[in-house]
């Protein structure tokens, strides 16, 4: 975490999905060859917030890989069958994400399978819980909170990358997604600003789809309260190598981009902040 002491702009950058760190438990555990788990990763996406990093945006970032536990779902979202003497009657009915294998430890991988050779006690789980989940959506609710004291207003900007979308009919996709859950998790002026910014910069934008924000934005979004919260999805072949794999030339460019995104996004809930002030 970085330039949370000293806030100088109302908006905090959050990495959740870049992480690299496995413990030695998830290749124990591991019924696919561990490059698989590859493709759970936002691969490299916590390089693009390094220029944010370096002139002192505040900035949040998860170390601990996703396969280990997946910070962007609700801590509820546990998936039954990975869980030892599990009742499907003592959990929520899954969502979505969950029945495709991605709750908040992932089961499975499309192409791939199941990923493990076993399942989870549920007090392993909880540990995961307890020292990596709820630390850090603690640290972005007091963070935005005190933002917001500070400047009346807060923006989370919560950063992601996806693999490159083709569009059947066209053959070419969005380049970034921005994802403000149609409208429940940001005044309208923040994605319409990003939407503006980036077809200005000559990249293909969209709104919503195919990625409209998940539960971190549900979480910590309160517009009503002048705390907003947008997701950014980035094509990773604008800053990965061919094989998606490593950095490539892509990454300078695009960490200049995203802490220009970030001023772009200050001064106007600054304005936004003191029009409302003056009402």
């Amino acid at each position: 975490m970085w330039g949370t002491e000293n806030m100088s702009v109302p908006v905090l950058l959050s990495v959740p999905h870049a992480g690299r760190d496995y413990p030695a438990g998830v290749f124990d555990a591991l019924r696919v060859p561990p490059a698989s788990l590859v493709r759970l990763e936002d691969r490299y996406a916590d390089l693009l917030v390094r220029r944010s990093v370096q002139v002192g945006h505040p900035v949040i970032v998860a170390h601990r890989a996703r396969a280990w536990i997946d910070l962007n779902r609700d801590e509820q979202d546990i998936d039954v069958e990975m869980v030892q003497g599990a009742q499907r009657a003592d959990y929520p009915a899954p969502g979505v994400k969950q029945r495709g294998g991605l709750g908040l430890v992932p089961r499975r991988l499309s192409g791939e399978g199941d990923l493990w050779k076993r399942q989870f006690t549920l007090d392993d789980i909880n540990d995961r819980i307890a020292a990596l989940h709820r630390p850090y959506h603690q640290t972005i609710s007091t963070v935005l909170e005190n933002m917001r004291q500070k400047f009346g207003v807060a923006v989370l900007l919560d950063v992601h990358s996806m693999p490159p979308l083709h569009n059947p009919a066209t053959g070419a996709g969005p380049q970034f997604v921005i994802g403000d859950r149609f409208g429940k998790s940001a005044s309208s002026q923040y994605a319409e600003l990003l939407m503006s910014r980036l077809q200005g910069h000559g990249f293909a934008a969209a709104l919503n789809h195919p990625y409209a924000g998940d539960y971190i934005l549900r979480r910590h979004a309160k517009p009503r309260a002048n705390i907003h919260a947008v997701q950014l999805e980035v094509d990773r072949s604008l800053y990965l190598d061919p094989d998606l794999r490593q950095p490539g030339a892509g990454v300078e460019p695009l960490k200049l981009l995203i802490a220009g995104l970030v001023e772009a996004l200050a001064d106007e809930a600054l304005g936004s902040s003191a029009l409302i002030a003056a009402e």
